[in-house]
């Protein structure tokens, strides 16, 4: 009489507790391959939203400099200005993150110092209130405009505009409130930031004049290249600089940035395959030497449930059904601990989550499959045992 598979199951979870620690060493392999691909196709898919993300926000014409030794000034947006005619909109930046209060409402949030040409880079449109005017650019004023989420935690439905919020418990009054943009592919909130006029907060709040960082835009994506190598060449002019001392300044434009992080994503691809193949494929040996071992060890027990009634097939689903396990308890437990290093990735790094049940479904289908083919064999070997050999077996 041939037993269900609910029985034949029991039968497999109690063959493998028998020994526990050969059983949880045996899913290693399965776990790492498993752990390996869900931790690096996360990483992969955070770095393509980040991405996508910024373009969205400055588009593919846009351009970031930056110097890591000296600050930029002043002077040098003037001369960028006045050498390079194809810039459309150039802003220096600064940002760092600080405690904003307004009553008794208290949050922490990145503070951007920018010139208004942040706005028309990234097409913010106001919902209410104005941008800097220059004298308060000028002036140093103590001014800040608002995206919609900062104006719901804030003020809810209060009007924003003159009213005065703590920025590390300095007063700034709030002259404007853009225009709602919403959420980013990541869950990321766009409308979740504040900004204030660059001359300001690098005075108040940075305790400088300078600033490390200049976005710029051209007219035409197709001006970015020239653009970039018109700012290089007036650096190294404008500052009589070496070539050595020119890699002090980086410029990335949005096009190098897509292509970098593509170059990056395909090698974590390629890692992850090579690495999961790797392992998928020692842990399947593992799993065979552990079945074959097995039968070897049970092959009086298999004889005598072939006495008393045990069909071919039934002798065959219960290997069948221990490797399934076995691969399927390394498959969720390399899925489980895989995410929880991607989460813990995506917190360190600020990059988005993004869970990807596609790659969770192959992940744990490719290491069951595993299981299984390689628990064939010994599986088929137990099946075709002869009764009376295996009861003499000893």
């Amino acid at each position: 009489m041939s037993m269900s598979v609910q029985n034949l199951s029991t039968v497999a979870l109690r063959a493998l507790q028998r020994n526990k620690m050969r059983t949880a060493l045996t899913c290693l392999g399965i776990f790492i391959g498993v752990f390996a691909v869900i931790l690096l196709a996360g990483i992969s898919n955070s770095l393509k939203v980040a991405v996508r993300e910024k373009i969205q926000s400055f588009g593919t014409n846009a351009l970031t400099m930056m110097s890591v030794k000296k600050p930029f000034t002043e002077n040098d947006l003037k001369d960028i200005r006045r050498f390079i005619p194809d810039v459309q909109y150039i802003t220096p930046m600064n940002s760092w993150e600080f405690p904003v209060k307004y009553k008794n409402k208290n949050i922490s949030r990145q503070i951007f110092g920018v010139s208004n040409e942040y706005f028309y880079m990234g097409n913010w449109e106001l919902e209410s209130g104005s941008y800097f005017s220059q004298e308060e650019i000028i002036s140093y004023d103590r001014v800040a405009i608002i995206g919609h989420s900062i104006k719901m935690k804030l003020f809810e439905y209060e009007d924003p505009i003159g009213k005065v919020i703590l920025i590390n418990r300095i007063p700034f009054r709030v002259v404007g409130c853009l225009k709602e943009k919403g959420m980013a592919l990541s869950g990321r909130d766009f409308d979740d930031f504040i900004v204030g006029p660059y001359s300001t907060l690098a005075l108040k709040l940075f305790g400088t004049k300078s600033f490390f960082i200049i976005n710029i835009a051209t007219f035409y994506e197709t001006q970015v290249d020239g653009v970039k190598k018109d700012l290089l060449d007036m650096l190294q002019r404008k500052y009589s600089l070496s070539n050595e001392q020119l890699q002090d300044y980086k410029i990335s434009s949005s096009k190098e940035v897509i292509q970098k992080t593509e170059e990056i994503s395909n090698y974590l691809a390629l890692a992850s395959v090579a690495i999961a193949f790797i392992s998928l494929i020692v842990g399947g040996i593992g799993i065979m030497n552990i079945m074959l071992a097995s039968v070897s060890e049970r092959t009086h027990e298999i004889g005598i449930r072939m006495a008393i009634g045990a069909k071919t097939r039934d002798i065959l689903l219960q290997f069948l059904i221990e490797a399934l396990i076995i691969s399927a308890f390394g498959g969720m437990s390399g899925i489980s601990l895989g995410l929880l290093g991607y989460i813990f990735y995506t917190f360190l790094s600020r990059q988005p989550f993004i869970f990807s049940l596609t790659t969770i479904v192959v992940s744990f289908m490719f290491s069951a499959f595993v299981g299984v083919g390689f628990g064939f064999y010994p599986a088929y070997k137990a099946s075709r045992l002869n009764p009376i050999d295996a009861l003499r077996h000893e």
